[in-house]
Formats: structure tokens, sequence, C-alpha cells
């Protein structure tokens, strides 16, 4: 073959087979900690407001130095205990109130102060008692001055305005210390007086100041008073907290006048300084860790409609179901429907209750019969259901009869959430009796709900709760508790709450349906944040791990490429705290990397698309090529099929072997 032929041949065949290289797909840097893998970036500004505190009185640097407050914090599931990915970075900046303004907000404390002198036993008319407070060898009388939560809150909203406001991305504490703003203390004289013991004796008066609030079932109407807080916040993003009021008998902690003077700590010299610095620390520690980027007990997921289906059954006895109250009129389906809701605004929420008699249920009724124990709890006198006997007959890790009522689904268009509500009689509550229990009673050895993370289980007695009203120590007769509250707060639990103050009981003083104290019926501003930030935690990491490990092509560049997009436009929201805004493009993002990983992964592989791409493209080519070099041309000078004298069309004379012109009668 002539080398003129053999030229395009193996140009169309080297392009015939060539792939062209793949493009490398750009993803987001990632951050990579302590062999977690994937891990996302959380920062958030902490602003402490400081209310009768002056910088003199306190090392700055010291305060916000690593050792005092936590300058990040690893995100866990405390259920695991699993990381998140998650990793919290915290930026301090103080804030000190001046003068003017702390006196202005002492003038508004006094204008709603309300004083109750209450003893070492019920001896009010309202019965009231403050349980820090019982010794009556030492105790004539203790003043207590009270100041409406809710309405001091109120306050410092309406005047965030002269702290410099809210932090973009962040929260705002209060910290306080009142006692010298004609705000009535504790001090360190009263303290000694009550606790010094002496026979004989004077018995003293004390006086002291906390946050109060009111609080009433929306079942049956018991009323609850929680008059002895030292800090509250919840319905936004900030928390206030007042070192000076107290003491609380729920938290055992000392005022911080008091507790100054009980280490002879002088705020004039250095070392004070820093010892008010590492007090109040540890007042943030609680905060920052509880509330402002709380753990999760279980995973948040997302899905798009939250399922929640309660099973209330009654297992008192025939009497007591006459006695009453009905079932139907323990809970409140609309509450607990609005307040779920109220975490996931991206997602449906639909709540679905159904009222049975255990008896209904043979086999349920059999294990109830063998879980209703003779024990009683040491600490609070109730007879006890064994919890662990009635969960292990529900769960699929047991013996699985839960499915006798539901088949739970748990996906991205459903997550099903069952749970069981007892009715039990007389003062039965559920507990797990454990060998510790035996010698050293345990308050835990009894709960009246507990999310397991596959149900949850709720158990209210007659007695104990839904007449407990009939009590004389409460004296609101036909008045009790029945389930809303309780069931709102194992339901929080489910979708991934924590209780607000493991890291510091102070903290239980939150408007939050998941503390304890408050008897709060609601979930607080930092629980909203925490679900909303945990359901884009979620899909964006998801989204980059995807794109990470996906190969960028011809088929997929386009998902890549709207995933990218996605996740810049969540991220700007996020880093804004508009975290219910974010979802659509997290969930956005997290579809479209899923989309591009399946084309990355599906049969026609990125290298045959490219190599059919070659094919095509060298054919093209080399016919191209081949056309430019085997076209025919137009001859130059004499041209052989026609007579160069006539013109005439030639004729190929096998004799002579030549071509002849008839007309010119002659060979050509």
């Amino acid at each position: 073959m002539r080398l003129s032929l053999i030229l395009p041949v193996a140009l169309i065949v080297l392009l015939s087979v060539v792939q062209f290289p793949t493009v490398n797909s750009q993803s987001p840097q990632l951050v990579n900690e302590q062999g977690f893998g994937l891990n996302r970036s959380a920062s958030l500004t902490i602003k402490i407001v400081f209310l009768g505190i002056t910088p003199s009185e306190l090392n700055s640097t010291y305060l916000k130095s690593n050792v005092t407050v936590p300058p990040l914090k690893y995100q866990t599931i405390l259920a695991g205990p699993l990381n998140t990915g998650v990793i919290f970075s915290f930026n301090y900046q103080l804030v000190f109130a001046d003068n003017s303004t702390v006196s202005s907000f002492a003038r508004y404390l006094s204008s709603i102060q309300r004083e109750e002198n209450t003893f070492s036993g019920p001896l009010t008319p309202s019965g009231l008692v403050n349980p820090y407070f019982t010794n009556s060898s030492t105790l004539s009388m203790a003043q207590n001055y009270f100041y409406d939560a809710d309405k001091v809150e109120s306050w410092l909203g309406s005047n965030m305005t002269l702290f410099g406001g809210n932090p973009v991305s962040g929260y705002t504490l209060f910290v306080a210390d009142l006692h010298s703003y004609k705000i009535p203390s504790f001090n360190y004289t009263e303290y000694q007086n009550y606790v010094t013991p002496c026979r004989p004796c004077t018995p003293q008066a004390v006086q002291a100041h906390y946050y109060n609030r009111t609080v009433t079932d929306p079942d049956l109407g018991l009323v609850m008073y929680r008059h002895f807080m030292t800090g509250w916040g919840g319905s936004s993003r900030f928390y206030y907290m007042d070192l000076s009021a107290g003491p609380s008998y729920w938290t055992n902690e000392l005022p911080v006048q008091v507790a100054s003077q009980l280490r002879g700590i002088s705020t004039s010299n250095y070392y004070g300084k820093l010892w008010v610095s590492k007090f109040i620390g540890s007042y943030v520690y609680g905060v920052v860790n509880n509330l402002f980027a709380p753990d999760q007990l279980y995973p948040v997921n997302y899905s798009q409609n939250y399922n929640l289906q309660l099973f209330v059954l009654d297992n008192r006895t025939a009497a007591e179901m006459s006695q009453g109250p009905q079932l139907t009129a323990t809970i409140n389906e609309t509450m607990i429907q609005q307040n779920l809701a109220s975490l996931v605004p991206f997602a449906g929420v639909t709540v679905h209750i159904k009222f049975a008699n255990v008896t209904d249920y043979p086999g349920l009724a059999a294990i109830m019969a063998n879980a209703t124990t003779s024990l009683r709890d040491p600490i609070s006198g109730r007879s006890i259901v064994d919890g662990d006997l009635v969960y292990n007959w529900f769960t699929t890790s047991g013996l699985g009869h839960i499915t006798n009522f539901i088949n739970v689904t748990r996906t991205t268009s459903t997550i099903d959430v069952p749970a069981f509500l007892f009715a039990f009689k007389g003062n039965y509550t559920f507990g797990v009796p454990v060998k510790e229990d035996i010698g050293s009673p345990n308050i835990y050895g009894t709960f009246g709900g507990e999310a397991l993370g596959d149900m949850v289980l709720i158990g209210l007695s007659q007695q104990a709760d839904f007449t407990i009203g009939n009590n004389s120590t409460y004296g609101q007769g036909g008045k009790g508790a029945g389930f809303t509250h309780d069931a709102i707060h194992e339901l929080g639990h489910m979708m991934g709450l924590n209780h607000p103050f493991i890291y510091d009981l102070t903290e239980d003083f939150t408007n939050t349906v998941m503390g304890y104290y408050a008897y709060s019926l609601n979930f607080s501003q930092f629980d909203r944040d925490s679900i909303l930030r945990g359901a884009n935690d979620e899909l964006l990491s998801f989204a980059i791990q995807s794109l990470s490990n996906t190969q960028n092509t011809l088929l997929n560049s386009g998902d890549i490429s709207m995933a990218n997009q996605n996740i810049a436009q969540a991220e700007n929201l996020y880093n804004t705290m508009d975290y219910a805004g974010a979802v659509q493009y997290s969930l956005a993002a997290a579809e479209d990397a899923s989309a591009a990983q399946q084309l990355a992964n599906s049969a026609i592989s990125p290298a045959l698309v490219f190599s059919l791409i070659g094919v095509a493209i060298g054919a093209a080519i080399g016919i191209l090529l081949g056309y430019l070099i085997f076209r025919k041309r137009k001859p130059a000078g004499i041209q052989y099929n026609r007579c160069p004298t006539c013109q005439q069309p030639l004729r190929w004379d096998p004799a002579q072997m030549r071509w002849y012109c008839d007309r010119c009668q002659k060979p050509v």
C-alpha cells in the first residue's frame, strides 16, 4: 500500500481508540478530625453581656481562654456514643453594660417584685415551702422575692439594642450580679447563721431572690408553681442567669456573693479576678454545651413526613375507670401535633391516637401482669412496673410484638414514631430495678416515660398523676396531670433532642418541654435550632461525601454543578442561622449529588462513553481526510477522455491499445 493511503487509515484507527481524560470533580474542602471521617464545622459567636459585673472584677483574657470556656466541641449522639461529624467552634465576645442600663434593669425587677415568706414547714396559707431552707433549728423565716421569669425575658428581648443586638450567627448569654443594686439577696452572714449548727441557738431570718413561673397542665388542670429558678431563657436566642440569685434547692449552687466570701476571695487582687473568671466560666460552659451547641440523644434524620402513632392503653381497675378521668381527656392531640411540627417546619407531621384497654390485647395483658411487681421504689414510694419486661415484649430485638400494632417505616419519605402510653392503676410507675438500687436507692430508679430509640414507653397512674390534685400537698381537688407533657417530651427525644441540663443543672431553668423543673409545654428556640441544624448537617454531609467520591463526566456534570450551587446557597443561609430556609437547598444538594453518583456508577461507564465519543470523532475526521485525499481532481493540460482537436468523446481501441477519435479518424 502506498504511503499516501497508509497515513489517513492510521489516523482513523488512532482516533477511534483514543480516550479523552476524565475531568476531576471539585468538591468542597473537608474537615477530618479524630478519625471520624467527614466533618462539618459550625462557627458560633457567643456574646456574654455582664449586668452588674465590671471589667475590673475579672480577667477577661483568662475568661476567654481555653482553660475556662470551651473553644470548640465535637457534637455527639449520646445514645451511641457517636460523633455526628459536626465540630462547633466558638468565638467569645464580652460586653459590659453601663451602670445606668443595669440600674434601669434593677428598677424594672423591683417593679414586678413579689414577696412571700416561707418557713421550715408548710405554715403559709398557700402551703409554699422553700425546699432549700427547711432547717427549723436555725431558720426563723425565709423572705423570698420573686420575679416573673417570662417578663424578665421579655424585657431583655425588647432591649437587646442596648447590648448591641444578638450575633448574626450565635447566641447571647446575660450574666448578672445584682446584689449591689438593691435586689434582696442571700449574703454570707445569713449563710453562716443557717448552716452552722448550734444548741441552743436563736433561729435567724434569711432573704433571697428568685425567678418564678406558673404552669397549668393542659389535660387535667393541675396548677404547678415553679418558684425557685436562678435563670431563664429559650423563647429567643439568648439565656439569662443571675449569679446573685438563690440558693435554689434544685441546683444547690451558692450565689456568687456567698461563694466568693466562703472561699475568702477578694476581687481586688490578681487571684481574685482569676477566681471570678473561672466561676463565671463554669456557668458559660454549661450554657454553651447544654443550650447553644447541644448534643443529640439520637441522630436527627430528615424526612418529608413524621407520623406519630400513639397507643393509649388503660390498665386501671374498673373502679378507677369509673372514677375518671376518661382516657380521652388525658391527652391533647392538637397540642402534640403543633409542638412537634414546630421542630420540623419543612415536613408534614401527623398524630394518630388510638385508645384501648390493655385487656383488648391478651398477650400484652399477660406481660403487664408479669411486669407488675410488688416492689416499691425506696425514694418515691411508688409501686413498680418493670419497664424492661414490657419493652422486651414490644421491641423487634426482643419478642417483636410491636408488629401487632404498627409496621414501622423509616425512610426519607416517612418516619413512623410509635409510642405506648399506659394508664396504670394505683400509684404504679415504670421502673427498672437493678443491683445498685438495692443498697443505694437512685432517684432515676423509676421513670414516667422513656424514649428507647425504636419506641416510646410512658406510664402514668391514677393516684400519682391523674388525681394527684386530691393530695393535700397540692390541695387541688379534682385536678391532675395527663399524658400531653410527657408525650411531647419523649417524642422530642425520639426526634433527637436531649435534656438541657446534662452538663449543668442551671439550664434546667429553660423554657423547654425537654427540661424537668420548668414543666414547659413547648420547645425552646435552642431545641428548634438543634433539630433544623441537624437536618441540614445530615443532608449536606451526605451531599459533600457523595460528591467527593463521584467522578465528573459529561453525563453527570450538570448534577454536580447544581449540587455545588445548592450547597453554597444552603451554607449561606446556615451561617446566618436561617436553618429552616437552608433545608430546601440542603435537600436539593443531596438529591443532585445522589443523581450524579448514580450516573457515574451506571452501566454506561465514563470510559465507555468517551471511547464511543472517540470512535465517532475519529471516524468523522478520517472520512473527512479521506475525502480530501481521494476526491477526484480536475485534470490539468490534455484531458484524455476527449479529442484535443474537436473535443468529441474518444473511443478506446483495444487493437491499437490507444484512444481513437472517430471524427478526426486518428488515434490520440
